[in-house]
């Protein structure tokens, strides 16, 4: 009978190590998990900027073949801009809606992105004028040249003109 209890004794030890070997086994594989919805947004970025922020223009010579003033004439300004959208142009306003004088001004040279250079933009109002259209996505840099001319007639004097240059839809 001792034999018999001591078989049983060791029967149940196994059991019990056993079940207890299984229940480990089950709580070491047992995971945890949980997930995570990132949302990214892009938004349009547009920025511009003009490496010369005054400028003076003087016309003192005159032509005797044309019986007027030479235009004088800058391309020392440098305009940057950098946009990830799409169909952007460059814009220029100024301030004076009535000048006296003429002043034009066109982008040449454009060089590190997308985009096509404009007619002259005659600054004889405050209205936009494109200066550089079909721009899209992009890092770019064009000279600006600036012309000023006067007429015999206009006499003389001085103006300032404030520009503005805007990167906008196109």
């Amino acid at each position: 009978m001792k034999r018999v209890r001591h078989d049983m004794a060791k029967g149940i030890c196994s059991t019990a190590a056993l079940v207890l070997l299984t229940l480990s086994t089950a709580v070491a594989q047992e995971q945890a998990n949980t997930s995570q919805i990132v949302t990214l947004q892009v938004v349009e970025t547009n920025k511009i900027d003009i490496s010369q922020k005054s400028l003076t223009l003087v016309i003192s010579q005159a032509s005797l073949e044309s019986g007027g003033p030479v235009e004088a004439v800058s391309e020392d300004g440098v305009l940057i801009w950098l946009t990830n959208g799409e169909n952007k142009k460059v814009t220029v306003a100024s301030n004076n809606p009535s000048p006296k004088f003429l002043v034009k001004m066109r982008a040449v040279d454009i060089t590190g992105g997308s985009g096509t250079a404009a007619a002259d933009a005659i600054l004889n109002d405050n209205t936009t004028k494109d200066l550089i259209t079909g721009i899209s996505k992009s890092l770019g840099r064009s000279k600006v040249h600036l012309g000023a001319s006067a007429k015999v007639s206009d006499g003389v004097g001085t103006e300032t003109y404030t520009i503005t240059y805007t990167i906008t839809g196109g």
